[in-house]
């Protein structure tokens, strides 16, 4: 009996963290601007700045793509798109941006985020397919 609870422990977390991803945790450094992630498919996406050195700053938007090769920035738009707080982040220490993309008729976007002089910070991005 005692393994038989096990088993369902386990499969029961394993269902947790199903369909969440996480993405290659990258930097920005300085006056820099950086392509986070090409995601695929993805119904959400969290983002989450760490200052590692510095002062946090810059800012975080969204860009989509029909062929995954060329790119444009897109805003909140009659619903398609739903930014929280807003289509653009400001990079401070602790910023989080949450997005739903399931209205979205491009099935590729990416996080680009642009830094400015003197700083780092870790960007964390999280989505869900």
């Amino acid at each position: 009996m005692k393994r038989f609870i096990l088993l369902l422990s386990l499969i029961a977390i394993s269902f947790v963290g199903y369909g969440q991803r996480l993405a290659p945790v990258d930097t920005l450094q300085g006056n820099e601007t950086v392509n986070f992630a090409n995601l695929l498919s993805a119904e959400a996406i969290q983002v989450v700045c760490t200052e590692l050195g510095g002062t946090a700053d810059g800012s975080v938007r969204l860009q989509a793509s029909l062929d995954g090769t060329s790119f444009y920035n897109v805003t909140e738009t009659s619903g398609v798109y739903n930014f929280y707080p807003n289509d653009t982040l400001t990079i401070t220490d602790g910023a989080v941006w949450l997005i739903d993309l399931s209205n979205s008729p491009f099935p590729y976007h990416r996080v680009v985020g642009a830094g400015t002089a003197s700083d780092t910070t870790e960007i964390t991005i999280t989505y869900r397919r």
